[in-house]
């Protein structure tokens, strides 16, 4: 129904809460959940999101009937199943200009005539047409936008909508109701007299009934006795029993009750901070204080990195970016206010914890109450860097993988640290970068300091004699920064601006050509191997800015938003994964990623120094089966030629063909037809170094 296997875009989500639930076919349900569309039943369960055709992952609504299933967003989207390569269609997105939000299961369907209640208004929407036939704001003498509707009831030509403390009624000409000529009309809706009862509103389950029996198992019902149940859906399988957080199937022979609440596999959680792994996927570091690795091949268990303590609002409410990994598999992070962590072998092994109230070197923001919202592997990979903030100025911080801790405090003026980077200068001395404010507010002035320390090395292995060094140039203080080892340069994201260092100029310089970058907020920046910058922000998805002529001062803007497959348009951080060449972007309900051939770090490929070989697949080739055919790990100077068996060349690859270190061929010869099957031969040069190969295409 909705597969990632050959996708560019995918995603990783956590299907919750449930706001609607319809049967799907004869034998599942398909829900409507902030994490994707989730198809369940007890040997499926597959969750379509914003890259399967559904241009978002927030729904609201699914309603099923004969002419198909149909499914409203938390904006008005309008979309509809379609058995193909993209499983959903959308049918209609004018709704989502305004702004307003659906109400979650508050879509019916009559004949061709979905009615769709958001906050301020009534829609009546043509599946047939693919347009709205009319909305309305006032139903009888209620302005929707003070007194919204809050549940439909179709009963044959009758439309019922509930209110709070009134229901209203209106005979509805379903086949032909574009040419009613008193929709618009408040006046023709009637108001049902208080003492009359309308069956078949939603009422609070108290007890679960299923073909008049009741259903008394434990799983059903919250501690106080209150139902967990809100849909039963009938179909050939049994009855679904749905509630916003579960999902149970009472099966036909009525002896057990199934549960299908957990997902196939582990989804990675609320993430809030993401860096990717030497070995390929990324670590991702969720608001309740979770761990997990991920890779296109899904997430292992999350585990807890300190009991159960979580960062909590603090994650977003600071943009922390405390998570740093070293390639022996360290890994180092920091819960705020609390204590900061060491572990190995990726997380699973907690190695070292220093407190805020054990009395180490560092001082503390508050009494016991240590404050950071960075760290970074130290320039030789000896430990972990890592600051405190004071009323006195902060403190860097560097803990090696030893567990040794070394604290050079007040180097810095402002009272609180942010993000931060490390590298070596010419001379072997650390150069520390650190971005700081004057408070713990997003929106507080600050800058970029510049701290250089001699190599603790060299320094009886203390970090000390620090010089400062401060720039500024944008408002408010900095939230991320990475370095562009391809330029040299260092470049940042305060919550409205985008700017690099200039060392020459001793600033920040904004760029005077971001056309297409206007009125975002920024939450986080990494570059990838090309020296394109990937921004995030929280309700514009992300934007790809590639300097033009490797000029820092023109970028060129690609705007990518849930239409081409994020899973949000919210995202907290972007992590660029040079092994597996994708672009990781994490928010609130999961993971989405982005393949992309240019992401891949080719650079090594095709030297003495190179992790892979030359290699092509898959052997035989089946065009008609597998799509395309592969020859990976060659260099991106190199030509790529195809030939048949009596050498005549078929096809041939070069530029950005080879971007990232890889081929793919459909089959296709340079005419543009398929080639006969049989037995073909490739051809990599790179300079002096050529590899060859034999492969079969199989019709």
């Amino acid at each position: 129904m909705c597969a990632n296997a050959s996708d560019k875009w995918g995603a990783f989500s956590d299907p919750f809460p449930i706001h609607d639930a319809a049967s799907f076919g004869d034998y599942g349900v398909i829900l409507a959940t902030d994490g994707g569309l989730r198809f369940r039943n007890p040997r499926e369960d597959i969750i379509c999101h914003s890259e399967h055709g559904l241009e978002t992952s927030r729904f609201h609504s699914v309603v099923s009937s004969e002419r198909g299933v149909y499914a409203v967003s938390e904006y008005g989207l309008v979309a509809t199943y379609v058995d193909g390569e993209k499983p959903w269609r959308v049918l209609n997105s004018s709704y989502v200009k305004n702004n307003v939000r659906s109400v979650p299961h508050g879509t019916v369907i009559n004949e061709n005539i979905l009615t769709i209640i958001f906050e301020d208004r009534l829609a009546f929407f043509d599946v047939d047409q693919g347009r709205s036939v009319l909305t309305i704001d006032r139903i009888g003498s209620q302005l929707l936008s003070i007194t919204p509707v809050r549940e439909l009831l179709v009963r044959g030509d009758s439309l019922y909508a509930r209110m709070d403390k009134a229901v209203y009624v209106r005979k509805m000409d379903w086949t032909n109701l574009s040419a009613d000529k008193r929709l618009s009309d408040p006046n023709s809706w009637s108001l049902v007299p208080a003492d009359v009862v309308v069956d078949g509103f939603d009422k609070p389950v108290k007890q679960v009934v299923v073909d008049s029996k009741v259903l008394t198992d434990s799983v059903l019902y919250n501690e106080d006795g209150s139902s967990k149940i809100k849909w039963q859906i009938e179909t050939k399988e049994g009855t679904y029993l749905v509630g916003s957080e579960y999902v149970y199937l009472y099966k036909k022979d009525g002896k057990k009750i199934e549960d299908l609440t957990n997902t196939q596999g582990y989804t990675p959680g609320e993430v809030y901070e993401m860096r990717a792994t030497p070995i390929g996927g990324v670590l991702a570091a969720t608001v309740d204080g979770k761990l997990s690795h991920g890779s296109l091949n899904g997430w292992g268990e999350s585990h807890y990195l300190y009991g159960t303590l979580g960062s909590d609002a603090s994650a977003y409410s600071a943009r922390m970016k405390t998570l740093s990994i070293l390639p022996d598999e360290h890994i180092f992070f920091h819960i705020w206010g609390f204590v900061y962590l060491m572990f190995s072998q990726w997380g699973a092994n907690l190695e070292y914890y220093y407190r805020a109230t054990d009395g180490h070197c560092f001082e503390n923001y508050l009494e016991n109450y240590a404050i950071s919202v960075g760290s970074t592997p130290a320039p030789d990979n000896s430990g972990f860097l890592t600051t405190t903030g004071s009323n006195n100025g902060y403190g860097v911080v560097y803990v090696t993988t030893d567990g040794e801790i070394h604290c050079a405090n007040r180097v810095g003026e402002n009272s609180v640290p942010g993000v931060m980077y490390s590298r070596f200068d010419e001379n072997g001395n650390w150069l520390v970068y650190v971005t700081s404010k004057k408070g713990t507010a997003l929106a507080d002035e600050g800058g970029l300091d510049l701290i250089k320390f001699p190599a603790p090395k060299s320094n009886g292995g203390e970090l000390s004699n620090g010089v400062l060094k401060s720039y500024r140039g944008i408002n408010p203080a900095p939230v991320d920064m990475v370095y562009d080892s391809l330029t040299n340069r260092l470049w940042l994201v305060s919550l409205s601006s985008l700017a690099y260092l200039d060392e020459e100029q001793d600033s920040l310089l904004v760029p005077t050509s971001t056309n297409g970058l206007l009125g975002a907020e920024f939450t986080s920046i990494d570059v990838d191997v090309h020296g394109n910058l990937w921004v995030g922000t929280t309700n514009q998805g992300v934007f790809r800015l590639t300097p033009r002529k490797g000029s820092a001062d023109t970028l060129l803007v690609q705007h990518f938003t849930t239409k081409d497959g994020l899973l949000d348009n919210n995202v907290s951080d972007v992590a660029i994964d040079p092994v597996l060449g994708v672009a990781w972007f994490s928010h609130e309900k999961g993971v989405s990623y982005y393949r992309r051939n240019d992401l891949k770090d080719a650079r090594k490929n095709m030297t003495d120094s190179a992790q892979i070989e030359v290699r092509a697949y898959p052997i035989p080739f089946r065009p008609n089966i597998y799509g395309m055919f592969t020859i990976d790990g060659i260099a991106e100077n190199s030509v790529v030629s195809i030939f048949n068996r009596g050498g005549a060349l078929i096809k041939s690859f070069r530029n950005q063909d080879v971007i990232g270190g890889k081929v793919e061929w459909n089959g296709f010869d340079k005419s543009g037809k398929l080639v006969a099957p049989g037995v073909y031969y490739y051809v990599v040069k790179s300079g002096s170094k050529v590899k060859k190969g034999k492969f079969i295409i199989v019709h």
